[in-house]
């Protein structure tokens, strides 16, 4: 549809703002924005000149649209613009100086008025201010060296007259059209957004997707998306910042973006929100025995059906070379013995086991030539306390990133820990896992794990569960419907799980190590 009186006017950001969100990412400008700033984590620039039009405007940062002095050379991920290049004398100028100001595989994403589609200068219905009549070329001509042109649309449908240019900055004075590359026939978009743990359970359906013959484009956020950066199986890893898209919008983005696509998938609260309940919605507040009944099913499994592919677990991180070569030379550094990586804690309160120090002492005194890892975040530093003086323990929490945590697993003879994403990380590979079962029963996580132990507290009482419920299949973010244990000051079913049953378990996998290293 070309324009017309009647359609909708100075907000036509509104009307592109899903195809251009994914290019939004970071620190960027949205230049002359006017009232109607694209997304709210965009810095808006405009010189409040807009009294002709009848409205004032307050922008973030007031300056005239071709002087960008204010931000340094390469400084910011994007610039956005929408119908503000026609109103600038010289257009030429103006692009050298929004594209001075990006990074190095940055964007500048243009949304302009197209020659064929609105009124020329002079016409009536015309904007009396325009200075120019673009076709997309004019403006690409105008371009200074050095881009991908990664999108070029004409879009005149849905009270659309416009369009839209995305150049990607790279190093390079040659220029590259990428957007007329052939596009694969077989597409589906994958959402994941998510912790370590959610997202290496999503591989699986990575893989599974790609056995099919599918293009892979996965939507996902960090750092969660550190974990699947070199996954072979995902042909397109587009990333997102917390509320880059606001979350009441979501809903909104994916309906505009799943239309690209042959199939979608959408992973977001696969686990959380559908077999773990979110406070402050009904299912939390359920009779415990009612929620187990309705939520004691397979997370990885019902994944698989969301995808709709066959049910096959395969869970697995894909470390690079260097990875895979600094995991061996620290791994040598430890000798000949057994080397177990304990992962400390999760991402809530419920997700650290309360008899930790005296397994590491009981595994001290087993062997001489065992070595212990402790894995964690930075948080989890207060939990390796104690063991300074232990050169056979090493504490590497805060220090090694994610990827080297999960390229040592391929070192480990066995893991040790909570719900975390170490542990999902392993579920399908043949090292021994003693998993400390919380919110999640073993039929929803470690049914189909390969050589694992889960360990649960056998009775506990809390909030969340009952006499006979195994797990309150409940989220947590804090313990106002988490029991915290008084002696151990972690939580009841973490308490619950009695060291004795974990060390009778971990001493024969110990004993297995050891003679397998002899053999």
């Amino acid at each position: 549809m070309v324009w017309e009186i009647d359609n909708p006017q100075c907000n036509e950001s509104r009307k592109i703002v899903w195809e251009v969100a994914p290019y939004l990412r970071g620190r960027g400008l949205d230049i002359g924005a006017g009232d109607f700033k694209v997304l709210p984590h965009v810095i808006s620039v405009d010189d409040m000149n807009h009294a002709q039009f009848g409205f004032s405007v307050r922008p973030d940062v007031m300056v005239n649209a071709d002087d960008l002095s204010v931000f340094a050379s390469q400084s910011l991920d994007f610039v956005y613009s929408s119908h503000t290049l026609e109103h600038m004398e010289d257009t030429g100028r103006t692009l050298r100086e929004w594209w001075r100001v990006v990074k190095q595989g940055g964007y500048l994403i243009l949304y302009l008025p197209h020659k064929d589609f609105y009124p020329n200068i002079g016409q009536i219905g015309a904007n009396p201010d325009h200075k120019h009549d673009f076709f997309p070329e004019d403006v690409i001509e105008k371009m200074p060296d050095g881009w991908d042109l990664v999108e070029r649309q004409e879009r005149n449908g849905d009270q659309e007259y416009s369009f839209l240019l995305v150049f990607k900055k790279i190093n390079s004075k040659n220029n590259v059209r990428s957007y007329l590359e052939d596009r694969p026939s077989k597409t589906v978009l994958v959402v994941r957004y998510g912790a370590y743990g959610d997202i290496m359970m999503a591989s699986s359906v990575f893989k599974g997707l790609k056995d099919q013959g599918y293009h892979v484009t996965v939507f996902a956020a960090p750092p969660g998306s550190d974990a699947i950066a070199h996954d072979p199986n995902i042909d397109k890893l587009v990333l997102f910042d917390r509320d880059q898209v606001p979350n009441a919008d979501l809903g909104s983005f994916l309906s505009w973006q799943k239309k690209k696509y042959e199939r979608f998938v959408n992973l977001c609260e696969s686990v959380e929100g559908t077999f773990l309940a979110l406070p402050g919605r009904v299912q939390h507040g359920w009779p415990s025995s009612v929620r187990h009944v309705m939520m004691n099913k397979n997370y990885l499994e019902f994944q698989h059906d969301l995808a709709g592919i066959p049910y096959k677990p395969q869970v697995k991180f894909y470390a690079v070379n260097e990875e895979k070569k600094w995991a061996r030379k620290t791994r040598e550094k430890m000798g000949n013995g057994p080397v177990i990586m304990y992962s400390l804690a999760g991402s809530s309160v419920h997700k650290t086991w309360s008899g930790m120090d005296n397994i590491i002492a009981g595994m001290m005194l087993h062997s001489m030539d065992v070595h212990v890892v402790l894995v964690g975040g930075a948080e989890c530093a207060i939990l390796e306390a104690g063991w300074e003086n232990e050169p056979r323990v090493h504490k590497t929490c805060g220090q090694w990133n994610i990827r080297n945590t999960f390229a040592f697993i391929d070192e480990c003879d066995i893991l040790i820990g909570p719900e975390t994403g170490v542990m999902n990380a392993a579920s399908c590979m043949q090292v021994p896992k003693i998993v400390f079962l919380s919110h999640s029963s073993h039929e929803n996580l470690t049914r189909d794990w390969v050589n694992a132990y889960p360990m649960m507290g056998e009775g506990t009482i809390c909030p969340g569960r009952s006499e006979g419920v195994p797990a309150c299949h409940q989220m947590h973010f804090g313990w106002e419907y988490c029991k915290k244990d008084t002696t151990t000051s972690t939580a009841q079913c973490q308490a619950d799980i009695p060291v004795e049953q974990v060390w009778t378990v971990l001493q024969n996998l110990l004993d297995e190590a050891k003679n397998k290293k002899a053999a």
